[in-house]
Formats: structure tokens, C-alpha cells, sequence
């Protein structure tokens, strides 16, 4: 496999992460049609925009032969201190994915040991993300990485 480049994403990569969030967002609705719509690009393509707008937001991408294989889109979280928890600060995985093609090929773990590191040299501590209980293979790979889980939710269907 040729080597992959993992950069900073911009509005430039606009369409290409508008097309892998919308291969995310399919294994979504195939496993849970009642918690995810099916894949509406344009919606998409205003919803990535509206997050690279955002201050708090960072975006990476990793190309293969100049092409865009995988995206990771994070977002700075603060929680101020409380009579619960202290304050602190953290970088949450809002959006990632892989072409399905090259899942399993290294390409995730580069995004996220990107980002890992961008938040070590930005003071940041902990980064975060959400994983849906359908989505064994990526729980397996973020456990891989040294991720472990923190909370678990759960639902009762009435």
C-alpha cells in the first residue's frame, strides 16, 4: 500500500468529506433506521461546512495517492467546574470514517494518533468519542488505540 498522508482538512475537502460522512451515516441507518435517516448529501455537505466553520472545530484527512480515504473531525469541549465535577477541558471525535475499502489497512489509526498528538502539543489531555454498540469493528479498533470505555448508555424500547 502506498503511504498515507495525514493533513489538516479544510472547505477545499468539502465534497470529498461530504462523501465519507455519508458512508458513515449508511452503516448507521442500515443498523439502526430508527435512530439515523438515510444519506441526504446536500444536508450532509451544509452540516460538514457548518462544522469547519466553527472555532472549535478541527478537521484532518488522510490521502492515499492524492486521493481522500478517511476524514476526523474534532471538536473542543469545555465543561466548567460544578458541584459535581471539576472543569476541564477535552477534544471530542464528532465525525470519523474510512472508505470501506481501506478500513482495516492502518488508515484510522493514523487519523486518530494525528489527533492524540495534536491535542498533546495544544495542552489538551484527553480526546473522546462515541461509539455505537452495532459497531464492533470500530470499538475494537478505538480499544486498539488505547481508548477505554468511559460511560455506557442505555435505552429501554417501550
Amino acid at each position: 500500500m502506498a503511504k498515507v498522508l495525514i493533513r489538516t482538512g479544510s472547505v477545499l475537502d468539502l465534497s470529498a468529506l461530504t462523501s465519507l460522512n455519508a458512508e458513515v451515516q449508511a452503516i448507521h441507518f442500515a443498523s439502526r433506521p430508527d435512530q439515523f435517516k438515510a444519506a441526504d448529501l446536500v444536508q450532509i455537505e451544509r452540516w460538514v461546512a457548518d462544522l469547519l466553520a466553527a472555532p472549535s472545530t478541527r478537521a484532518w484527512v488522510a490521502e492515499l495517492e492524492g486521493t481522500v480515504v478517511g476524514y476526523a473531525i474534532v471538536i473542543r469541549r469545555e465543561r466548567a467546574e460544578n458541584p459535581f465535577c471539576p472543569a476541564r477541558v477535552w477534544w471530542d471525535v464528532d465525525a470519523m470514517g474510512v472508505r470501506a475499502e481501506h478500513r482495516g489497512s492502518g488508515i484510522g489509526r493514523a487519523l486518530l494518533q494525528a489527533v492524540a498528538s495534536e491535542a498533546r502539543a495544544q495542552g489538551i489531555s484527553e480526546v473522546e468519542l462515541n461509539c455505537w454498540a452495532f459497531n464492533t469493528p470500530a470499538q475494537a479498533a478505538f480499544r486498539s488505540l488505547g481508548f477505554t470505555p468511559k460511560a455506557i448508555r442505555f435505552e429501554l424500547r417501550v
